[in-house]
């Protein structure tokens, strides 16, 4: 799920510690260590198209607490909380199936050491091994719930800085999140990443306004996959800059996982001052009787939106979304427009509307409303519309 709010172009991973502040001995590792994290207020409701369905709707408070070290000969050390508390009286009601776990968890609670990782840098090479926050095409943080996705880690990076040129490898095991489905599950347990742990490579590029990388996933026991993504922008005049974007991700399923198949996308987007508008392309290619993996997080589909994937039908399939976006001072206005539909005729048509609006109050805090509204086109009340409020504190 990706919030139009957001869009990225390219895909990248968090690795550089957040303290890059180096001391001498250990008690000023930690006595210089810094805290930092989030209060979030969050409200999500969905109402559904079917007459016997039930609009279900949840109230939280949660967020994040992390405490890290500072360097010492290149060692430094974090730990995360994540945490979300329902608010009973402003959430449906559980016993009358109108409590939407979407926030919270079944239980209506969780708490989570969501990070507890030990990095090392020396010039510019960097490891850090633990549960953290990555950002990559097939794994990412997708922080549209209460609290990101994290992920059980080793992983190492060396920049070629004159080149522009930034080398990866990691092995992920497990993740925990929204995406693990942690809504269903009394504990929060974190989720294998495939039948065993998932290995990826990679090539980035960031240079003269051109960005790009390649990965390679071995998704343990389930499939290989290969990924590949580039932008470049263009001032037209002063204030005019137009960014044009490609991408391709292929399958190849193991041990009869029913992976396998293809998604190419393009995805054009222009800014003029503070309007920016965007059209994005994603064709699915599957082979028969197959689906495509999307990844452990929100995916990296250009047409990916709130609750609506490029690879969603299960089904060969075409797709597109239109957006449109405005900043004035600390506001910014978005609405998107997506259709997803069948190359063959009458297997599935989906459409989405997206539309939001964000304000800043500071650049500590903030607070979004975004309004959804998916249909499938070929069932009669089959559809939803979402409601998601956000306020943010970050410290």
């Amino acid at each position: 799920m990706k919030s139009l709010l957001k869009i990225s172009l390219v895909a990248s991973i968090v690795l550089v510690s957040a303290n890059a502040q180096d001391v001498n001995n250990i008690d000023g590792a930690f006595s210089n260590g810094e805290v930092s994290g989030q209060i979030r207020l969050g409200f999500y409701q969905k109402n559904p198209d079917k007459t016997m369905e039930k609009t279900q709707s949840v109230t939280a408070v949660g967020g994040q607490l992390k405490y890290e070290t500072a360097s010492l000969n290149g060692f430094s050390a974090g730990v995360a909380m994540y945490a979300s508390q329902s608010i009973g009286a402003l959430s449906g009601k559980q016993e009358d199936g109108k409590f939407s776990p979407y926030l919270t968890s079944s239980e209506k609670s969780y708490t989570e050491l969501a990070e507890a990782y030990i990095n090392y840098s020396i010039d510019d090479f960097n490891v850090r091994i633990g549960r953290q926050a990555i950002d990559t095409p097939l794994s990412d943080c997708d922080d549209v719930y209460m609290t990101p996705n994290t992920f059980e880690a080793v992983v190492a990076s060396y920049e070629l800085k004159d080149l522009g040129l930034t080398f990866l490898g990691a092995n992920v095991q497990r993740m925990q999140g929204g995406d693990a489905d942690y809504q269903n599950v009394i504990d929060n347990n974190w989720k294998d990443t495939g039948d065993s742990s998932t290995n990826m490579a990679a090539l980035l590029y960031l240079k003269n306004d051109i960005e790009a990388s390649a990965w390679y996933y071995d998704i343990g026991k389930e499939a290989k996959a290969f990924y590949v993504d580039a932008s470049k922008e263009f001032e037209i005049f002063p204030y005019h800059h137009v960014t044009i974007s490609a991408q391709y991700l292929n399958e190849n399923e193991e041990n009869d996982s029913n992976f396998d198949g293809s998604i190419a996308g393009i995805m054009l987007e222009a800014n003029y001052y503070s309007f920016t508008t965007m059209f994005a392309y994603n064709d699915v290619d599957l082979d028969t009787g197959k689906t495509i993996f999307e990844g452990f997080g929100g995916g990296c589909s250009f047409t990916n939106m709130e609750t609506t994937t490029a690879g969603s039908l299960g089904f060969d399939s075409k797709s597109y979304v239109v957006a449109v976006g405005y900043d004035i001072s600390n506001i910014n206005i978005f609405a998107a427009y997506g259709d997803f539909e069948s190359t063959t005729d009458n297997l599935g048509h989906m459409t989405e509307v997206d539309a939001g609006v964000s304000y800043s109050f500071n650049d500590n805090s903030d607070i979004s409303f975004v309004y959804v509204d998916a249909e499938d086109k070929l069932a009669t009340n089959s559809g939803a519309d979402e409601i998601k409020v956000f306020a943010n504190y970050n410290f």
